[in-house]
């Protein structure tokens, strides 16, 4: 079958929507039921919430990206789909992992470069890139022949980038979140802007899969929303802040916009910074006093400064960190019509 892309676009962000909408207030239940809740340390009296509501997140999109294999099966890049699904499968299980086990932090940077095997062997990227001030960088080594193996390529990007990128992208998503509605919100807002510069880019088979891949991920996303905003009947888990970072890194290394993701990320990518001042050790949130949220210690965390400067309801505090993505994500629109 092949549909027009518009119409498979839309086919696949709604099934992806209808199935998270529809797991989730049975999954819900259940985790109440089985004492999966948390506190929402934002809320005076901490009442106690589900987590790990990301498992339907996961059910919806990862149904929803594999239906272009039937729905558009001449207008896709099958390898780097199903690589692309492996290695976002792979990385949700180690968030799911995380939120039952409490992995220690040293495993959460080793085990995603397993993860990210699956789009490097099949080859994902390029062999030159464009960087600042160096101009054009040719990031092939050549060919070396192994025993057994024989003939192996040596690229930088795919031994080097791309294990990075799913590394940092599942890692940074994780560290700017807390907060209802916070990381589904924000990850709606990097999938629109994506969306939007794949569009602008180009229409080759390798752009088309990472649309479609950002699609999913929205419908997903903008489900889960709806039971994730203020005030949250679930939160979310590691599995999604995982699962929209290694998404988010598919998507630039599928369709080539690296420089693209990375700008669309400094909200995480500052908030990264803060945190190792702390040694990783500062959490986000504040002290909730009369339905606002206030913080006192070092600004360890873009939370913090702006619970410090405006003293915001938890809804006005997303608000604004949802702003900052935006401006991000008009930053990078900006770098592609001026082709920076």
């Amino acid at each position: 079958m092949n549909l027009d892309i518009s119409m498979a676009l839309g086919v696949v962000a709604l099934v992806a929507f209808l199935l998270t909408v529809v797991a989730l207030p049975p999954l819900i239940r259940k985790l109440k039921t089985k004492g999966f809740v948390s506190g929402d340390m934002n809320k005076e009296g901490k009442p106690k919430i589900a987590r790990i509501g990301g498992i339907a997140v996961f059910l919806g999109f990862i149904v929803a990206f594999l239906l272009p294999m039937q729905l558009s099966t001449n207008s896709i890049a099958p390898d780097a789909l199903l690589a692309a699904a492996l290695s976002i499968s792979l990385i949700a299980f180690l968030g799911f992992a995380d939120d039952i086990l409490d992995i220690p932090d040293v495993y959460r940077v080793i085990l995603p470069l397993f993860a990210a095997l699956p789009l490097m062997l099949v080859k994902l990227g390029t062999s030159t890139m464009t960087l600042p001030l160096l101009g054009t960088v040719n990031l092939s080594l050549g060919t070396v022949v192994l025993p057994f193996l024989g003939p192996v390529g040596l690229n930088l990007y795919v031994l080097l980038l791309i294990p990075i990128g799913v590394v940092a992208c599942s890692n940074l998503i994780n560290l700017l979140a807390g907060f209802n509605g916070l990381e589904a919100g924000s990850g709606i807002i990097i999938c629109l802007f994506l969306i939007s510069i794949i569009l602008m880019d180009g229409k080759g088979a390798n752009q088309t899969t990472a649309l479609f891949l950002a699609v999913a991920l929205l419908g997903a996303l903008l489900a889960f929303l709806i039971f994730n905003r203020y005030p949250a009947q679930v939160f979310p888990g590691n599995i999604v802040t995982y699962l929209i970072g290694a998404s988010i890194a598919a998507i630039v290394i599928i369709a080539n916009i690296e420089k693209v993701g990375v700008i669309l990320l400094l909200p995480q990518i500052v908030e990264f910074f803060l945190k190792a001042l702390s040694k990783f050790h500062a959490e986000n949130y504040g002290t909730p006093v009369k339905g606002r949220l206030t913080y006192s210690g070092p600004t360890r965390s873009l939370t913090h400064f702006l619970m410090k400067t405006f003293r915001p309801t938890e809804p006005q505090l997303v608000l604004m960190l949802w702003g900052i993505q935006v401006l991000a994500g008009l930053l990078a629109v900006a770098t592609m019509v001026l082709r920076i």
